[in-house]
C-alpha cells in the first residue's frame, strides 16, 4: 500500500489511466516502471508505465451499498383472525371480510 502523505503507487490502489478514466483497476505488481492492474470490471491483467496512470483517492470512490431498512408501518393492527371482530365501531356486521 501506498503512504498517504505522497503520490506513490503501491500494490493494492487503485489507480486509473489518465488519458482513458474508463481503463482503472487495482494494482497486483509490478516490472521495473512497469505497473501490472487487475482492470475492473473485465478482471483482465493489463501493464502501463507508472506515468500513464493516476492513484484513485479512497474518498472519490463510491460508498459501499447499505442494505435498505424496510418502513416500519405505523398503521398496522394486529388481528386475531380465529375472533369475531367488528369491522368499524358502530356496524352490525360483525367478522366479515
Amino acid at each position: 500500500m501506498s503512504c498517504p502523505d505522497c503520490d506513490c503507487i503501491g500494490t493494492g490502489d487503485i489507480v486509473q489511466h489518465k488519458m482513458n478514466a474508463n481503463v482503472f483497476g487495482i494494482v497486483i505488481g509490478f516490472m521495473g516502471t512497469i505497473v501490472i492492474i487487475r482492470v475492473a470490471p473485465t478482471l483482465e491483467v493489463l501493464q502501463f508505465h507508472e506515468w500513464e496512470l493516476d492513484l484513485v483517492e479512497d474518498d472519490e470512490l463510491p460508498p459501499p451499498p447499505v442494505a435498505a431498512k424496510r418502513p416500519e408501518p405505523d398503521n398496522v393492527i394486529p388481528v386475531d383472525f380465529t375472533k369475531r371482530r367488528p369491522l368499524k365501531p358502530n356496524t352490525t356486521t360483525e367478522g366479515a371480510a
